[in-house]
């Protein structure tokens, strides 16, 4: 019987190691992944949308293994996760403490993708939860996506007369056509910088005059995977935990899902591209943020921050964030990039559910 208990026991290690392996490759493949470009390869941008569940993976495995005491499997997994801690890194930061941050020379800049002022949560109020934030944020800069009106909301008296409040709070502000928006309480001037993607202005550059000293900030709200509502239904149903998936079910997911995403990376990688070239050319302070509809292990992220932009959460937060939060979307793909003669202190993402992004709140002291 001991003999059999044995047997078995080999087998199901084997078997077990066998797994771990195809594991580590996975995981380690959605960690660089977004190395490569979608346009040769897009099969590895959408897996590294799993890396933070292939992540949570690699550590149970890790613990399994320790507790049998099989260690050239604990030795192959933790050598993975160094070679990836780059990586987890930027996805979850472990800072403790904050740089100096006083009042004369420090200043705070808010993203956010405001779903054009609506209401995600359906609180259907006067005051407008998402203006009434951006009011009470104590940000100095305000980058705003996704600013776009409807027709009844532009005939909307109670919003217009809290747009004039904001406008009261931020005496420089910029509107135009665009899907952007800047408010400030500095002066600024427009740049030349802009990206204009089949008649849609994907980001607008400022020049801001921050208490004397001149920074370039770019705000951007990169192309988003398009998909209907139909889709979102789609998905909802497969990620329920009490959903059993049809094989017509997963057809449809590969035929529409998949392709929308394969889609969407390839624009956001060339859209990408196009902002590296504006960043290079924008001096030395530089602060970019904005909706990049990416996380942190994509080829857009990666090539947007290149070897000289600094992230504020990676350099500030502590743990894991998500920034959007609808239909069991549950990414960070809104960002503040920067470099020049400051740093990032502190960063906060805000609570509010207003919209179906979370707000970023940075503050930054110069050096």
């Amino acid at each position: 019987m001991e003999h059999r208990h044995n047997k078995i026991f080999t087998a199901a290690t084997a078997i077990g190691a066998s797994i771990s392996i195809l594991l580590i490759v996975a995981y380690i493949a959605s960690a660089f992944g977004g190395m490569v470009d979608p346009a040769e390869s897009a099969k590895l941008s959408v897996l590294g949308l799993c890396f933070p569940i292939l992540l949570i993976a690699m550590l149970i495995m890790l613990l399994l293994w320790l507790l049998l005491r099989k260690w050239s499997m604990v030795a192959l997994i933790a050598t993975a996760l160094i070679v990836t801690s780059s990586e987890i890194l930027t996805f979850s930061p472990l800072n403790i403490g904050s740089c100096d941050a006083s009042a004369d020379k420090s200043f705070k800049v808010l993203t956010f993708n405001v779903m054009s002022f609506a209401d995600n949560a359906g609180c259907a109020t006067d005051t407008n939860r998402t203006i009434s934030y951006i009011l009470h944020s104590g940000a100095d800069i305000v980058c705003l996506q996704e600013v776009g009106l409807t027709p009844s909301q532009s005939n909307n008296d109670s919003l217009l007369h809290r747009m004039s409040q904001v406008e009261a709070v931020y005496p420089y502000h910029y509107r135009n056509t665009d899907d952007v928006m800047l408010l400030s309480k500095f002066p600024f001037s427009i740049t030349t910088d802009s990206l204009d993607i089949d008649g849609i202005v994907r980001a607008r550059g400022w020049d801001i005059d921050v208490n004397g000293k001149l920074i370039r900030l770019i705000t951007c709200h990169i192309e988003s995977i398009g998909l209907t509502d139909t889709d979102k239904v789609l998905y909802q149903k497969l990620t329920r935990l009490d959903n059993m998936s049809t094989v017509n079910d997963i057809e449809e997911v590969r035929g529409t899902l998949v392709a929308k995403l394969t889609r969407a990376f390839r624009r956001r990688a060339l859209q990408a591209k196009e902002l590296r070239k504006l960043l290079d050319n924008a001096g030395e302070n530089v602060i970019l943020c904005g909706d990049f509809n990416d996380t942190p292990s994509s080829f857009a992220y990666r090539t947007i921050r290149g070897t000289d932009m600094h992230d504020a959460y990676a350099d500030c937060a502590f743990g894991p964030d998500i920034t959007y939060h609808s239909n069991r979307f549950f990414f960070r793909i809104d960002h503040i990039l920067y470099r020049g003669g400051f740093s990032a202190c502190n960063i906060e993402r805000g609570k509010i559910d207003s919209s179906d992004h979370y707000p970023l709140l940075a503050t930054f002291a110069w050096k």
